[in-house]
Order: C-alpha cells, then sequence, then structure tokens
C-alpha cells in the first residue's frame, strides 16, 4: 500500500466517523427546488426557446425553400426542384418538413437534455403549435396559403420534425457516447 493510498484511506474514514451535520432547511430546500426546476424546465419556457431558434434557422431555411411564394434571400429555391421532380403535392409536404425539420434538427443539438425531454414527451403539440405560428407569419407576410397545400405543408411539417428531433437526439447520444465511452 503506498503512502498517498494510505492517507486517503484514513481521510475517508475520519470523514464516515464524523458526526452528521444537517445542514439548515431553508438552504436544503432551496438547491432541492433548484435542481427540481433544472431538471423539469416549464413547457413554455421550452417552446419560446424553440421559438427564438427557430425564428434564427428560419432565415435560413427561408433563404433554401421558399414557403407559400415567401422567401428572404435568394440563395437556392429548393421549392422549384421538389415541384420538377415530384409535383406540386408533394412538394408542400417536402417543403414543410424541411422548413420545420430544419428547426427540429437544430433543436436536438442545442438545447439542454431537459428541455428536448420536455419536446420529445409533447413533441406533437409542441411541433403543431410552432408549425401553426409559422402558417400564421406567412399569413401575416401576405403570403397565399389555400386550405389544401396548409394541410400537406403542416403534414409535411410534422412528420419531418418528429423524425428530425428523434434523429438529432440518436445523433446527439451517439456523440456523446463516442466520447464519454469511446463506444
Amino acid at each position: 500500500m503506498t503512502i498517498q493510498y494510505k492517507n486517503l484511506t484514513e481521510e475517508f474514514n475520519e470523514f464516515l466517523s464524523a458526526p452528521e451535520v444537517k445542514p439548515p432547511s431553508d438552504i436544503s430546500e432551496s438547491i432541492l427546488l433548484r435542481v427540481h426546476q433544472e431538471l423539469n424546465p416549464p413547457q413554455e419556457k421550452v417552446f419560446l426557446k424553440m421559438l427564438g431558434i427557430h425564428a434564427v434557422v428560419s432565415v435560413f431555411s427561408l433563404s433554401l425553400c421558399s414557403q407559400f411564394g415567401f422567401q428572404i434571400f435568394q440563395i437556392f429555391d429548393a421549392m422549384s426542384t421538389f415541384m420538377s421532380v415530384v409535383g406540386h403535392t408533394y412538394c408542400m409536404v417536402l417543403c414543410g418538413a424541411l422548413y420545420i425539420g430544419l428547426s427540429a434538427l437544430i433543436f436536438s443539438f442545442v438545447m439542454t437534455p431537459e428541455e428536448i425531454k420536455i419536446i420529445r414527451q409533447h413533441k406533437l403539440l409542441q411541433l403543431t403549435l410552432l408549425s401553426g405560428l409559422s402558417l400564421g407569419f406567412f399569413l401575416c407576410t401576405g403570403a397565399e396559403v389555400l386550405l389544401l397545400p396548409s394541410v400537406l405543408w403542416i403534414t409535411g411539417s410534422l412528420l419531418g420534425g418528429i423524425f428530425s428531433l428523434e434523429l438529432g437526439w440518436f445523433l446527439r447520444s451517439k456523440i456523446r457516447q463516442k466520447l464519454i465511452f469511446g463506444l
């Protein structure tokens, strides 16, 4: 046994034999409350954070694919490519999937695991609200939103959002495992 190991053992035994000290109850309660709040963030706070991230990602997304004729910067218009390949109907589904899916992919990498847990528990509600607000934004900017194309777009946005969120979480988990465990 080395001297350092022997000292550690003695210190640990001394720690175990020390009398129990109870911290003041108000400090204990405040620590437990804070831990609980950090592990269980409120849905509203999580959604507002999602909305902020979505607003930033939308600038990029709307530069790649116009949504209902609305485009921020004309870098590339995937809508014309989608329309020529799959037609108007599936184009709306793909555009919705790209628009919300890109944001959902970013959520899964940028937000905390506790926030992602909340999103995943209520993904249909969260993504439906996000899609509805996005559709409302397009309406407010003067985009021509018709019933059937918007239903197809929302369907695509929900499917793309759920798929991207789960894919991003899976990739994040694999990256974390690789970094921590080298697996």
